[in-house]
């Protein structure tokens, strides 16, 4: 434990605080009565700036500290231990909801064990796998409504709203849903029952498709099909009889046409649970990304309900200080090679810087390339945004189309820009290692981020497996896809973000 002379820095609610000691960080969280508590060697954590660093408040030194000797790899003291918690998770992609989960378990005493994943993505199973999984594990690699059958009976009134473009239409207000009568869901496949039989499962995690709520979806944005499989996780808990779900989408899910967020959570209570729902935001726990994801948590009633949000914020949230800068992330970190040739190392494109073509973009009649776009921002070191006159023509509003039509200009609020060494970094997409299609520049070097960056800035640790496993055990993993990297740590949970909402659902609300 820390020596008495550790500086301490705590939230104006008082339910957390940090303590330094000398080489080692100690966090204590206390929330709904119940207290966390854990420790992280930071000896081997630079608290030195360079010469070219400003000086850093002392918040830094407190909340923020800790992310980053997580970043820098260090593990927690487990924790006394309270149990074992069995997790699934559909729609579980390469792990990254998981990872904040298996996080917290680590710092609050749980034993995580993964027993069950599935999604459409057979490759991202397989990461999952080999990062999350055991022998016992059953993996499923197909899509997730194959593995429920239900049939939702939906009440709702049809109430005028206008959209993102000023537009009106109708939308469904949800005010009843339950099962439809003798239809109480079902499992497809019997291996989900089997497991179901020999470990209860404790948790169920799940990522819906979020494509179709995104903000940046613009041509089908609310009204997407694949909105629907959102009904999908309440459908399998039920199914399953689990006590605990967690449920991340963007922020915008609450608002699609069909109203599925609503209906799911008519569905869970219906059905016997506790449900609270919100928005997280990552770097208001302090840490380098400023990315926000909506969350529903429920808990059976026999549980007692999850504890409220407010707390969860009051816990976590810095109150006084400022979150980490990208640079925490990119720069400070143990440096990782990069490689010309990397097709033959463990991690593949990992650590590939993106290469792009001297050539201009094909839609730009001016002839400006990514090369020239570098360029610009070597000879204009202290800036982080390009003009208009260096974007692809077809971003800029007012122009003319191919086919005729005014262009609207870009669906991305911030396009062709540095990050800023010293803030967050935006939201990361699928597309950071495309400069047009966000503010993915390097801080401070001219080139992309690479995968390994952009992972680091979602909270995927330097050792975290993202290679597929080969077919014979003589021969190497196989490095994955481009396409496959970006989607893959462009689509995460950030790991504060899992974090959060599993002390959010794994504490109860104190009974009076």
């Amino acid at each position: 434990m820390p020596t008495p002379d550790t500086q301490t820095s705590r939230s104006d609610a008082q339910h957390q605080c940090v303590d330094r000691g000398e080489g080692s960080i100690t966090r204590i969280i206390t929330i709904g009565g119940t207290k966390y508590s854990a420790t992280i060697d930071t000896s081997l954590v630079d608290e030195n700036p360079t010469e070219a660093e400003p000086v850093l408040p002392e918040e830094l030194l407190a909340l923020p500290k800790w992310w980053w000797a997580v970043l820098k790899g260090e593990r927690p003291e487990a924790a006394d231990q309270r149990g074992r918690l069995r997790v699934a998770e559909v729609f579980c992609g390469p792990g990254g909801l998981a990872h904040g989960v298996r996080q917290f378990c680590r710092e609050a005493g749980w034993e995580f064990e993964s027993v069950a994943a599935a999604d459409l993505d057979a490759a991202a199973v397989d990461i999952y796998a080999q990062n999350h999984g055991s022998d016992e594990r059953f993996t499923y690699k197909g899509k997730v409504s194959d593995l429920v059958v239900y049939e939702p009976e939906v009440e709702y009134v049809l109430k005028g709203e206008v959209d993102h473009k000023g537009n009106a239409r109708q939308v469904k207000e949800i005010t009843n849903a339950t099962w439809r009568t003798g239809s109480h869901p079902q499992l497809s496949p019997r291996k989900w029952s089997d497991l179901h039989e020999e470990k209860q499962i404790d948790l169920l995690l799940a990522g819906p498709p979020c494509e179709g709520h995104s903000n940046l979806n613009n041509h089908t944005r609310r009204d997407d099909e694949r909105n629907a499989a959102y009904l999908d996780v309440p459908a399998i808990a039920v199914a399953l009889d689990i006590p605990m779900v967690i449920i991340e989408n963007v922020p915008t899910a609450r608002h699609d046409k069909e109203r599925v967020v609503q209906t799911a959570r008519s569905l869970l209570e219906n059905s016997g649970y506790w449900v609270d729902e919100g928005v997280l935001k990552a770097s208001s726990m302090g840490w380098p990304q400023t990315r926000s994801r909506f969350f529903m948590v429920a808990r059976k009633k026999d549980l007692g309900p999850p504890v409220a949000l407010k707390e969860v914020k009051e816990a976590l949230y810095l109150h006084d200080g400022m979150p980490l800068p990208v640079r925490w992330a990119t720069d400070q970190l143990q440096d990782v090679e990069t490689y010309e040739d990397f097709s033959d190392k463990p991690d593949g494109g990992m650590d590939r810087q993106p290469a792009h073509k001297d050539r201009p973009d094909r839609n730009d009649p001016e002839g400006i390339g990514t090369k020239d776009r570098f360029k610009w921002f070597k000879e204009n070191p202290t800036k982080y945004d390009l003009p208009p006159e260096m974007h692809n023509r077809l971003h800029r509003p007012g122009e003319i189309h191919p086919d005729g039509s005014i262009v609207e200009g870009t669906t991305y609020t911030a396009v062709y820009g540095r990050m800023r060494p010293w803030e967050p970094a935006p939201t990361l997409t699928t597309g950071f290692v495309t400069p047009g299609r966000g503010r993915f520049i390097h801080p401070t070097r001219l080139r992309m981020l690479t995968p390994r960056e952009a992972a680091r800035i979602q909270g995927f640790p330097d050792d975290y497996r993202f290679a597929l496993p080969s077919e014979s055990p003589h021969e190497p993993p196989k490095p994955p896809t481009t396409r496959l990297l970006t989607k893959w740590i462009g689509d995460a949970v950030p790991m504060p973000l899992g974090y959060a909402a599993a002390l959010w659902v794994l504490t109860p609300e104190p009974s009076n």
